[in-house]
């Protein structure tokens, strides 16, 4: 006893009692993550085969060599199983059967027929350092989820570690085997403590990543569905364009950065021309179309600083930066007279759309409320004054001086 209390094989165990309580907070955390519950499965298998070991140790039962040492290469094939599901590839499921199954019938034999316990061990770890390398290749190859691939490499990394000291340790028992080495209490056998030195910390390493990739996913997922209810909040779900409360934004503040830098600034106000008479000739199925298509052609026409959005119903409205009332009518009336020369099609008919557009241009002492009053009268002289046309804001007589 004293021996083990000296030797890196209580701290080992301790390891891989911390990775287990780790493994079952992260599965317990993470609900519905893929990959986590294998880790715990794994991680406590693995913890009940090195406590049969020790059992074995104390007493020397051939029954609980061979389930503690089948037991710690299930927990491994496991624990590695779960990375694969974590990353949504086939499992490699027949990893488990064939090293738990090789293992039980070399450590049979070793029983039946007093065979050797370095060639034992050398079995154990070529078994042991050989299930990481589908998980290690996989790893390193995988770009499909950039995410997570700073754990991943971690995650790589320190399985190739364990996997290439377990490998030299099942060489080296390989080596004593052959040379017919005396036998040495694994307490007191560099070959043996080189797992516990070496190959525990970096497995312990390894889950640490396989944590950090859980972390990485559920934040990613996180700043996804953030982005999604940012799209809901600020976007019309028909069109996909800005909506009156997300623009009414950006207005504010393109006025007070054109007012601040005595920079020009343009606004339009749309209507479709008889959009009522579109829906009840074709349905409403039609008009949806409409909009959309309507709202694809704007956005093609309009420039990339240019903010579009749907004001309401049949209702948009596009603010110009850096454009002045001259300017605005040119690029509106490209708008204009590109939509009314195009045909669209809903089913087996066709139709055609036309739009009146108001337009006002900020003055220096005007607020964004001013501007989109302005813009909404020069709409409505746009239509009083026969539709399908543009019509830039002018005051009254009666304002003019």
């Amino acid at each position: 006893m004293t021996q083990l209390y000296f030797s890196p094989i209580l701290l080992g165990i301790l390891l891989l009692v911390a990775i287990a309580l780790c493994a079952t907070a992260l599965y317990r955390m993470a609900p519905g993550e893929p990959g986590p519950g294998f880790w715990m499965a794994g991680s406590w298998t693995l913890i009940g085969g090195v406590a049969l070991f020790i059992g074995f140790i104390v007493t020397r039962s051939p029954l609980l060599n061979v389930l503690g040492n089948a037991a710690q290469l299930a927990g491994e094939a496991l624990f590695l199983i779960g990375i694969f599901r974590f990353m949504g590839r086939p499992l490699p499921w027949w990893t488990l059967p064939v090293s738990v199954g090789a293992m039980v019938i070399a450590n049979t034999h070793y029983w039946l027929v007093h065979g050797n316990s370095d060639l034992l061990m050398g079995i154990y770890s070529s078994i042991a350092g050989l299930l990481p390398v589908q998980a290690i290749w996989l790893l390193f190859r995988e770009r499909s989820d950039p995410d997570t691939r700073p754990a991943r490499l971690l995650v790589g990394a320190s399985l190739l570690v364990y996997s290439i000291t377990t490998l030299l340790r099942g060489t080296l028992s390989y080596l004593d085997w052959w040379h017919d080495a005396p036998y040495v209490q694994p307490y007191a056998s560099f070959t043996y403590l080189l797992s516990y030195n070496f190959a525990i910390p970096a497995l312990v390493l390894g889950f640490v990543g396989c944590s950090l990739m859980t972390t990485q996913r559920v934040l990613a997922r996180s700043r996804q569905m953030a982005a999604q209810l940012k799209e809901q909040a600020t976007r019309d779900p028909l069109t996909g364009t800005l909506n009156r409360r997300a623009f009414h934004q950006e207005l504010v503040d393109e006025v007070g950065r054109s007012q601040r830098y005595g920079r020009p600034l343009c606004l339009a106000m749309f209507d479709l021309d008889h959009f009522k008479q579109l829906n009840d000739q074709l349905g409403h199925l039609a008009g949806d179309q409409a909009l959309q298509n309507f709202c694809r052609l704007c956005e093609q026409q309009a420039r990339r600083t240019d903010i579009f959005a749907r004001f309401g119903g049949e209702e948009f409205v596009l603010l110009m930066p850096e454009t002045d009332a001259k300017q605005a009518q040119l690029l509106l009336e490209r708008i204009r007279q590109t939509l009314a020369e195009q045909q669209f099609h809903y089913l087996d008919q066709r139709y055609q759309l036309q739009v009146s557009i108001g337009v006002a241009d900020l003055d220096t002492s005007g607020s964004p409320d001013q501007l989109l009053r302005q813009a909404d009268l020069a709409l409505y002289q746009a239509k009083a004054s026969g539709r399908n046309r543009v019509q830039l804001w002018s005051p009254p007589a009666s304002m003019a001086y």
